[in-house]
């Protein structure tokens, strides 16, 4: 349902705002190595996110990406706004340009209700709540984490 771009947004905002939190700006190429994310594609869609007051950045030494306000109050449908819009959350799981509930599709009913779920998740949960979970050790923004040991 979202794109790659999309995606990779989430991830890099939770990154940052990780970061944040102990008053650390962090750096393009540091948030695509630990993401294990194309670090120029990662640059694009940083300066975007930048461009469009979601986070803000500081060049030079010392510099990198913060978060200009809380991360309570950057809910998850902003940073999917930014980047795809909100078309996701009302294209015809067929493709069809005039389905609606007086004309629907086959999948109609059943993609509405996947819609709308998806849409009040994105709408309520924050980015601090994704920070909060993987601080919590139940959630990982990265695909390596610590093997647990063997007893």
């Amino acid at each position: 349902m979202l794109s790659k771009t999309t995606e990779y947004a989430l991830r890099a905002v939770v990154y940052v705002a990780m970061h944040d939190t102990q008053g650390v700006k962090v750096g393009i190429k540091e948030i695509a190595k630990e993401l294990e994310l194309p670090a120029h594609f990662m640059g694009k869609i940083l300066q975007d996110l930048v461009r469009k007051g979601v986070i803000s950045s500081v060049k030079g030494p010392g510099g990198g990406f913060f978060l200009h306000r809380p991360a309570s109050d950057i809910n998850l449908l902003e940073v999917v706004q930014v980047i795809d819009g909100l078309e996701a959350f009302r294209r015809c799981g067929m493709g069809m340009k005039q389905c609606s509930d007086t004309h629907p599709c086959p999948l109609h009913n059943d993609i509405k209700a996947y819609r709308d779920q998806m849409l009040k998740v994105f709408s309520t949960k924050t980015i601090q709540d994704l920070v909060d979970g993987i601080s919590s050790g139940q959630y990982f923004i990265t695909n390596v984490h610590e093997a647990e040991p063997k007893v």
